[in-house]
């Protein structure tokens, strides 16, 4: 594939709200047709396969405009919570990383200002 086809499907890419199957499959063959008009067309830079193909956000613009609204708003929304739930659990690994941190450090602190204490056994032997 070549820097110029790349640079384009990265660019649509960045344009799509949501990647669920559908849009994966889309975009593949997106990728495949932008790759051969490049080698077809001689397409040596941006502007060339933005007058061939169209922009970025019109390509992005006419996907949409195939798809039901209820189907991105759908795809929206559980990416929604999915962005949600990983937030959630980030927090979390990072409140008990945290925790766990200031009790080892107490810890050490505690070992640190304990004294050492020489215990000393004599054994006496009583005879009788």
């Amino acid at each position: 594939m070549s820097k110029i086809s790349k640079k384009y499907i990265k660019e649509v890419k960045a344009i799509f709200p949501v990647k669920g199957k559908k849009e994966r499959l889309y975009l593949k063959n997106l990728a495949r047709d932008v790759e051969m008009l490049c080698e077809e067309e001689n397409i040596t830079n941006k502007e060339e396969l933005y007058e061939k193909y169209g922009k970025p956000f019109d390509v992005a613009a006419e996907y949409f405009s195939t798809v039901d609204t209820a189907y991105v708003f759908k795809k929206i929304k559980i990416s929604k919570y999915i962005k949600v739930l990983v937030a959630v659990v980030i927090a979390i690994v990072i409140a008990l990383s945290s925790m766990f941190a200031v009790f080892m450090w107490e810890q050490q602190q505690m070992l640190l200002r304990q004294e050492m204490v020489d215990v000393e056994e004599v054994i006496e032997v009583i005879e009788e």
